[in-house]
Parts: C-alpha cells; structure tokens; sequence
C-alpha cells in the first residue's frame, strides 16, 4: 500500500508490565506501517480487528474509546490523544452522543505523503505493527493512553516525531536510508510511550522488573500459548529455582505463571469463537480444560460472561467478523 512507514506500539499500563515491554525491545519492528486517517461526525469505527498493535494519535476532533477487554473502560479523546491498542480487544470509537446503531466500519487509509481536508471532524495519525506477539501483549496489558496534560514532556516528543514523519514523507518520494530514518523515529515514539508510564508509577521500577528469567517465561508464554507449560518447566527454563520464579513472576505481573497463561489461553479462544463456527466442548479443548463446565466457569471469570453470551453480546455490538 501507498504510504506505508514503520512504526513500533506497545501498550503498557503500568511499571508491573514493563517485563513485557523488555521482551520485544530487540525485535525489529519489519512490515509496521503509518497512515492517515478521518471521519466526521457522527463516528461510529473500529481499527481492523486482528494481530496488529496500534498507536493512533489524534489531531483532530473528540471521540471516546471503549474497550472490553482486559476490563471494561471507556477513554476519551481530544487533540494530543495518543493511544496504544490491540487490533485483538473488541472495541469502538465513537463520536458523543453515542451513535450506538449499526455495526462499527474501520478508518480510511491515506498514505502519510497526503493531507487531510481540514473540512472533516476527525483526523488521526495511526502506526500499525503487525505481529501476533505484541498485539498479544497489548491485549493482556491493556491500552495505553497518555496527552498533552497527562504526560506533557513524552506528549510533546511523540508529536515531534510525528512532525519529523510528516517532513520525510510530505511532498517527496522514496528516498536513500528513509527506512532508517523511519525506524528511528517510531523508536523515539516507542520509548516516550514507555516513559510516560514510568512518569505515573506510584513507585520506582522495582529491580526485580528486569529479571531475565521472568521474561524468558512471558516470551515463551508468547511464543507457544497453548503448549503444556508447567511452573516447574518454566523455572527450569528461566535457570531459577521454582519458588524464586513463581513469587518473582507474581510480584512483577500480578498474577502467577498459570493465571497469567490461563489468560492467555482464554483470550485466544474468545478470538476463535468470535471468528469461527466452533462449538463450547471445541473451544474448551483448545484452551487446555478437562471439560466443557470448567472452561465456561474460567472464561465467564475473565469475561464476565458464558462463551456463547460472548459472541452474540460481540456480534451486536460490531465485534470481530467471521472471515
């Protein structure tokens, strides 16, 4: 596609999630991609539903953001929003009054090297980094939002690099070393995401955050969700002991090593049910359960509702489409 530049999102809520961050700092962010993007009001959209991340920052316009999953949560945006999201949440934006009707559509893609007709309510810069690992992290984590008045120092910067995008791409073609260039901005991005998150912990990083063992054990969480993991194969795997594993990874994610996996696992078959003809005794197999009864009682725990609940609750409310 036309326009197409990189960029890198992580969303992260809070220092505990930092571990998650550190697993893909040394991954090339190769095929994530910037464009421009509009509407007018009333807004009722939703970014394309799949394995992507998104950093999409508002230049135009107010709308609200509302998010279902990992919790309930509606955000809401003005110019300077910056916002981290899974392309794997089930989510709106919309203008207020809430239109509430119909199902949501997406955002029309404008390569960057394009202006947007200042006649429109709304105008976005979004960046879109499509890779399953991240955009599952993101969904465990949760969105990341920060503005002008909440984070005004990484805000600003993050704008900036948005300026510069504009400078490399606006009225120019291709380029010697633009890639390069292009990468090093998204990274700026990247990391000035990351700063405002240590800018609102209620305490300083802990060290254990940077304990390479715990991040081996997300990685591998990432990497192979539905695998027979075992805290005690995970302690092996971090070269630690398994009582220092399990209260380092607790005391770092909030949860422990088969909650969090758990998790995981739960959140990739919603995504199935929402997106396939699959039955309940199917959807507890792929999770791992004994039975049919114990994987509704842990997904109506995380979801709030029974599998079937789920989809049709999604389905009318613009969730992800079958393909």
């Amino acid at each position: 596609m036309a326009g197409k530049t990189k960029i890198g999102t992580n969303g992260f809520r809070s220092v505990n999630s930092l571990a998650a961050n550190d697993i893909r700092a040394d991954v090339r962010m190769d095929g994530v991609y910037f464009f421009r993007s509009f509407a007018s009001y009333p807004v009722n959209k939703r970014l394309d539903p799949g394995d992507f991340s998104y950093c999409f920052m508002v230049r135009r316009g107010h709308l609200r953001l509302t998010i279902d999953f990992p919790e309930p949560k509606s955000v809401d945006l003005a110019p300077g929003s910056i916002v981290g999201i899974s392309g794997l949440a089930p989510h709106r934006i919309h203008s207020l009054p809430d239109p509430g009707e119909g199902t949501p559509d997406g955002f029309p893609r404008v390569p960057i090297s394009e202006q947007i007709d200042a006649g429109n309510d709304v105008e976005l810069l979004l960046g879109v980094a499509p890779s399953e690992s991240i955009a599952l992290t993101n969904l465990i984590i949760g969105p990341l939002y920060l503005s002008r008045e909440s984070s005004p120092e990484c805000a600003r910067r993050i704008w900036k690099a948005s300026e510069m995008l504009d400078e490399e791409f606006v009225g120019r073609g291709e380029e010697y070393g633009q890639a390069i260039i292009v990468r090093r901005i998204a990274e700026i991005i990247l990391i000035n995401m990351t700063r405002s998150i240590l800018e609102h912990s209620s305490k300083p990083t802990p060290e254990v955050v940077r304990s390479r063992g715990v991040i081996l054990a997300i990685r591998a969480f990432l990497d192979a969700p539905l695998e027979e993991w075992s805290v005690d194969r995970l302690a092996r795997l971090a070269g630690m002991s398994r009582t220092k594993f399990a209260e380092d990874f607790r005391r770092i994610l909030g949860r422990t090593p088969m909650q969090t996996l758990a998790r995981m696992r739960l959140t990739l078959v919603a995504r199935r049910i929402l997106m396939e003809d699959i039955s309940v005794e199917e959807a507890a197999d792929i999770a791992g359960y004994s039975s049919a009864a114990a994987f509704i009682r842990a997904f109506s725990r995380e979801f709030g509702s029974t599998p079937l609940q789920w989809r049709k609750l999604q389905s009318a409310n613009g969730g992800i489409e079958k393909d």
